[in-house]
Order: structure tokens, then C-alpha cells, then sequence
């Protein structure tokens, strides 16, 4: 299944992948399975381990396996263990929904998880005194010991403003990279192809965490815009005004400057269920402005004016073209 599945299906999914390895019998084989679904994409992953950091060690698991140790009547209607679990699951997602765009978060035996929908915005204090945003659908990890303080971003993107303790270090883990602080205010965005950090202020060491990889630990300085794949860090500078303005979606505003339409489009597309669609004649076209980051149909009418391209809509695209 694909990143096109609705996130209704990939919890879904998630939760019968966790059951059957809770409840069922166990081996080499299922586990590749299972690390194949994952690898498949970025979103099977955040699912599963969402669901695994709310369940596994605590209380509601133990809940849902009690029953399964003692006997059950033949007139009692059978229910699979994954079914239960995904009841809960089902509850906890009305939970989220609830949480409206802010998102919502679940204390775990290890730390908390926070996690913001599509379209959503979630500050979050740390005790340390430190504050992360996160932007829309973005999924990250706290966890704290007295020795070091250490956070995962399994999907999305956070603004970093980190309070700086030598004896007691801040690292931000993104898949195979790994983000230590030394004094900063930065931001992280993680795709399916690369990892992007920007330094706002301070400095910060950026190195990967794969002990097979050549890369060099790269140490970050204000200005600083690194492209991190799993076999290069790449550095270059931004001027510190389109630092801010990449940051904009703090104030739920998106800002391009000479962007081409077919990025601009795959940036709004991340905060709505309204996708642009641009075809192949108008998408290397450029533009400047300042959008709402729900402003895909203000988007598209400036596009018209400006470019004179036809605004089209089918289903929930909108679809320009010349």
C-alpha cells in the first residue's frame, strides 16, 4: 500500500500488523513482511510506531491481552485479538480528531509522542525550558533521561528552540542523521528523499548515525541550509530574511520567492485536502507571495490573473494549465 492510502486504512493496517505480532504466532518470515510494509513508505512507519508507543508496555495492552489467558464459553461470540486492538485504535483516533488541528499527544513509558493532522500546528514546552513547533502533519518522539535530552522526528517538519546544557545534551534523530545542539534556534524537515536543516541561530552538529556511511560530521552556523541524504551533507547559505520567510508557517502563511508553480503547489498540497494540480506547460512558471497556508483557491485565482493560466476543478484537485 502506498502513501495515496487514506490514513484511515494505514491505522488500520498498522493496528492488524501490531495485533498479529502481539497475539499471534511469530517468525522470520512475518517480520520481513512487515519490514517490507513499513519501508513502503514513510506513513506505514509513523502508524506503526504511533500505535506501538501507545500500546506496547502499558496498561491498555495488558487490557486487551487478559482476556485472551482466560477461557471462553462456546456460546460466546469470538472477537480477534486484532479487532479489540483496533476498537481501541478507533477510539483513540476520535480522541485525535477531537484534538482539532492542534493534534494531539500520548504519554508513553518512555516519553511522550506528539503528532499535528493535516493542516495542523502544535507548540510544545519542554520541561528544560526548550520549545519545538511542529508544522503540519509531523510526528516526533521525546526522550529524556538525567544524562541527555533526545528527540526523534519520524515524519514532517519542527522549528527547534533549544535551551543549551553542556553536561546534559539535545540531539534531534531523523532517520539516519542526527542533529546535536550547541546553543540553537533551527528547523528540520524530513521527505522521503532528504533531510533538510536550516541554523537560525547558534551552532548545531549535523552527522550521520549509520556507521557504514563516509559523510563527516558537518557543524552548522547561522545561515546555514543542509541537504542530508543517506550518502551526502551538503551545505549552502540562505540570507537570513528567506531563513524567516521558510519559517512562515509558525504564523500559518507560506512565502516563496521565485518559486516555480509545480513546488509552490507541492507545498500547499502538504496542508489540505485541496491538491493543485499543475500541468506539464505551466509548471516551471515562477512566482512570489504570501499565502495562507489554506489558500490553495487564492493561489490558483493569482495564477489566473498573472499567468493567465485556466483554474480548473475535478473532484477536490484544482487543476492549472495554460
Amino acid at each position: 500500500m502506498s502513501d495515496a492510502g487514506t490514513n484511515e486504512q494505514i491505522e488500520k493496517l498498522a493496528a492488524d500488523w501490531l495485533a498479529r505480532r502481539q497475539f499471534e504466532s511469530w517468525n522470520e518470515d512475518e517480520q520481513k513482511k512487515l519490514e517490507a510494509w513499513l519501508s513502503e513508505s514513510d506513513n506505514h512507519t509513523a502508524a506503526y510506531w504511533r500505535l506501538k508507543a501507545a500500546f506496547d508496555r502499558t496498561d491498555r495492552l495488558a487490557a486487551l491481552r487478559h482476556p485472551m489467558m482466560r477461557p471462553v464459553s462456546s456460546s460466546a461470540p469470538s472477537r480477534k485479538p486484532w479487532t479489540m486492538l483496533y476498537a481501541a485504535v478507533a477510539a483513540f483516533a476520535l480522541i485525535a480528531i477531537g484534538g482539532g488541528i492542534a493534534g494531539y499527544q500520548l504519554l508513553t513509558p518512555d516519553g511522550r509522542t506528539f503528532a499535528t493532522p493535516v493542516g495542523g500546528h502544535m507548540t510544545v514546552k519542554l520541561a528544560d525550558g526548550s520549545v519545538i513547533e511542529l508544522n503540519t502533519d509531523s510526528v516526533l518522539h521525546t526522550d529524556f533521561t538525567p544524562e541527555k535530552r533526545a528527540v526523534q522526528l519520524l515524519k514532517g517538519e519542527a522549528y527547534f528552540q533549544i535551551e543549551h546544557n553542556a553536561q546534559r545534551p539535545f540531539s534531534v534523530t531523523v532517520g539516519d542523521h542526527r542533529i546535536v545542539d550547541l546553543g540553537t534556534k533551527f528547523f528540520v524537515r524530513k521527505s522521503a528523499q532528504q533531510l533538510d536543516v536550516a541554523l537560525v541561530e547558534g551552532k548545531a552538529r549535523l552527522e550521520s548515525t549509520d556507521s557504514a556511511s563516509n559523510t563527516r560530521p558537518t557543524v552548522l552556523m547561522p545561515g546555514d541550509f543542509a541537504v542530508a541524504t543517506a550518502t551526502s551533507i551538503g551545505v549552502s547559505r540562505k540570507p537570513v530574511h528567506e531563513l524567516t520567510d521558510d519559517l512562515a508557517w509558525r504564523n500559518g502563511m507560506l512565502v516563496f520567492h521565485n518559486a516555480r508553480l509545480v513546488d509552490a503547489a507541492a507545498e500547499f498540497n502538504r496542508y489540505g485536502d485541496t491538491k493543485l494540480v499543475v500541468s506539464d506547460s505551466a509548471a516551471k512558471l515562477t512566482i512570489n507571495g504570501a499565502f495562507p497556508t489554506n489558500g490553495a483557491g487564492d493561489f490558483a485565482g493569482v495564477t489566473h490573473e498573472i499567468f493567465g493560466l485556466h483554474v480548473d476543478r475535478k473532484g477536490n484537485d484544482i487543476v492549472l494549465s495554460r
